[in-house]
């Protein structure tokens, strides 16, 4: 499976709840049900924002179809350059319903923001350190699970 990467101009370019307010205009168009799903945990993704876990590591979104999209942030003086070379998705990935995502955060923060979650399914977090491992789509119970390789993510 392909991936398509970009980053996102953050903190002080953006405040990080206009980080992700950019974050999920490029995943899903207005009106869509992913972008009503993406509003409801802004308060959640802003504090990831903040803490710098999405400049660590990806926020990682598996459609339905298609390539899957890695997402970092960047902050501090490369919030200005990276604000001027944002590019738009070819395709929302967020547009069709069968999306998971997976957000980074530290240990230190990871049970109270996957509490935080728990209303919202599909939407993960996962320990910045470590790689992720999502279930695809639509797979057949005979061992369709399939798993990131972290390494690969980090390529740019």
């Amino acid at each position: 499976m392909s991936v398509v990467s970009r980053t996102v101009a953050a903190i002080p370019a953006r405040t990080s709840v206009g980080t992700w307010n950019a974050v999920t205009d490029l995943l899903a168009p207005p009106g869509s049900a992913g972008r009503v799903r993406l509003e409801a945990v802004t308060n959640i993704a802003a504090v990831l924002i903040s803490a710098e876990y999405t400049r660590q590591a990806p926020i990682v979104v598996i459609p339905a179809s298609g390539p899957r999209t890695k997402i970092r942030t960047a902050h501090g003086p490369g919030a200005a350059d990276a604000q001027a070379m944002e590019i738009p998705l070819v395709a929302s990935p967020c547009a069709d319903p069968g999306w998971t995502m997976s957000l980074p955060c530290g240990v230190d923060d990871i049970e109270e923001i996957r509490a935080a979650l728990s209303r919202h399914p599909g939407i993960e977090v996962r320990d910045v350190t470590d790689g992720i491992t999502i279930d695809e789509p639509g797979a057949d119970a005979d061992g369709g699970a399939w798993s990131i390789d972290y390494d690969e993510l980090e390529r740019p």
